[in-house]
């Protein structure tokens, strides 16, 4: 899929939704996809640099759940916003060292160590609040959700504020610093990589630390959906976080694409899941067609070269 097709592919889906559910043209209906998408792209920003090194990240879904539920039960016992944002930050570094370093060290495929650091993060969370999940929500984290949301007088939901400033950060680091370098050098060829005096560990550690301050953005941005919390709030997450990367065109292999790409991706799976409620399928057959989409692209991309062979 050249460069061309994935960025016309979002208005090529938006006019199709914009025939089969003509709703979707009010304010609210396209306020509301935007936020979808905004929360769907914070949460994407780590699947695309994990999959541009050549891996992945199965502890999103953890991670995302694990910042809805600590929001909500620590606000109830009266933390503070800020107190509860320093402890996650915390956390998601932990959370992306553990990635990181295990993955290096041992030479485990990030794969199986992420599917580990997810499961203990999920049973921690549960451990530390005793299997209560209830509380209490922010009021300005609902508000960042709402459709009807506004920032400094612009009709625009805080949500998608936050998710442009991402993006426009992702996108600076990938293209103009040394490290955004490195994570394509790393995915194309780790030997390479380390000649040119890249440290994969370093690389990897940032990788997916940044992943997991994503994901916790995006759990903290969910709450706001519901007004309390699930530890399973992200288990959604994984698929179509995947699928926005892949529809997006960064290889599965490593070494190219971007997040640009992913935003594409976003916006088309969202548009896509969207259409699909239009048409009142449910749930799990939306997962089932994400599933094929995730396979027939697959099967294209996986037509390509790797980077390395190609050098």
């Amino acid at each position: 899929m050249s460069s061309l097709l994935v960025y016309l592919a979002p208005l090529a889906m938006f006019l199709v939704l914009m025939v089969a559910t003509p709703d979707v043209l009010s304010r609210t209906g396209i306020m509301s996809l935007l936020v979808l998408s905004a929360v769907l792209g914070i949460a994407a920003v780590g699947q695309t640099w994990a999959v541009m090194i050549a891996g992945i990240d199965l502890s999103i879904p953890a991670t995302i759940g694990m910042a809805n539920v600590l929001l909500t039960t620590l606000y109830a016992k009266g933390w503070s916003f800020g107190e509860i944002v320093v402890l996650l930050l915390v956390l998601s570094i932990l959370i992306g060292m553990a990635n990181g370093v295990l993955s290096s060290i041992f030479g485990l495929h990030p794969l199986v160590v992420s599917l580990g650091v997810a499961s203990v993060v999920t049973g921690g969370v549960l451990i530390s609040v005793d299997g209560n999940t209830g509380g209490d929500v922010p009021g300005f984290i609902t508000n960042a959700v709402s459709p009807r949301g506004s920032v400094l007088g612009l009709p625009l939901p805080a949500a998608l504020v936050v998710w442009v400033l991402v993006a426009v950060v992702v996108v600076l680091v990938e293209r103009r610093t040394v490290i955004g370098r490195q994570i394509f050098a790393l995915g194309s060829n780790v030997t390479a990589a380390r000649l040119a005096l890249a440290r994969p560990m370093l690389v990897r550690v940032f990788v997916y630390s940044a992943g997991a301050i994503c994901a916790s953005a995006a759990g903290v941005l969910l709450a706001g959906f519901s007004g309390g919390a699930s530890v399973d709030i992200g288990a959604a997450y994984l698929f179509s976080t995947i699928t926005a990367v892949v529809v997006g065109g960064t290889s599965l292999l490593g070494g190219a694409g971007g997040y640009a790409r992913t935003i594409a991706g976003v916006l088309v799976t969202t548009e896509f899941t969207t259409l699909l409620i239009g048409f009142s399928v449910g749930p799990n057959m939306q997962q089932v067609m994400l599933g094929i989409a995730i396979l027939v692209l697959i099967t294209v991309y996986g037509r390509d070269r790797h980077v390395a062979h190609r050098l």
